[in-house]
């Protein structure tokens, strides 16, 4: 199953895999954390796969660009996400969700002495989360139906109609599910193939 699960990894990014280990390499070289990988059994929740360096140092690039307070990782599996994007954003506060037990006590322990960031164990699909204040949303498709995923983004475009600052940030998905996202409007995008990349969207 995992070699499949790898081949698979493998054919998604296409030419630019090579590029792809170089960033790895280089990060994991340099002590960077939130690398370990989970294959899901779950039927709601998607493969733990960490985004890849490259792909976070353009987000990276691109957040610099907008004004966020509060950043949620919607499934931020070992963290990686929260550890590279905290280490560039220290004034910000950084919120990571995982349904799973093994990921969460690994990256609550690693996080454990950041006061900006905080890790909690929940299905983020059935909290209020409202409460948290978050104007900046990331998801590393961690939903195994589309449908779920579309119910839980029109929830949070509901509940944060009135910030037009919210950014969401997309990565890991066919592209051809944004066209169904009529109520936000791309502001950014960067693909290598058809599911391997990311969107920035706001609220229309």
């Amino acid at each position: 199953m995992i070699f499949n699960n790898l081949l698979r990894i493998l054919k998604d990014y296409r030419f630019s895999v090579i590029k792809i280990f170089l960033y790895e390499f280089v990060y994991i070289f340099f002590g960077f954390k939130g690398n370990k990988f989970n294959f899901s059994s779950n039927k709601f929740m998607a493969d733990d796969i960490p985004t890849p360096y490259f792909f976070l140092r353009k987000i990276k690039i691109y957040l610099n660009l907008l004004n966020f307070n509060t950043f949620i990782d919607f499934g931020c599996g070992s963290g990686r996400v929260i550890y590279y994007l905290s280490k560039s954003f220290p004034n910000k506060k950084f919120i990571g969700m995982e349904y799973f037990l093994k990921q969460f006590t690994y990256t609550f322990k690693l996080f454990e002495n950041n006061e900006n960031v905080s890790i909690y164990k929940k299905n983020f699909t059935k909290i209020n989360i409202s409460k948290y204040k978050a104007d900046c949303f990331f998801f590393n498709n961690p939903f195994q139906n589309d449908s779920d995923f579309l119910r839980f983004i029109n929830y949070l475009i509901k509940i944060n109609k009135t910030n037009k600052k919210t950014i969401f940030i997309f990565f890991n998905f066919f592209k051809k599910i944004f066209s169904k996202l009529t109520n936000l409007k791309k502001i950014n995008s960067y693909y290598i193939s058809p599911k391997k990349g990311f969107y920035f969207y706001k609220i229309k």
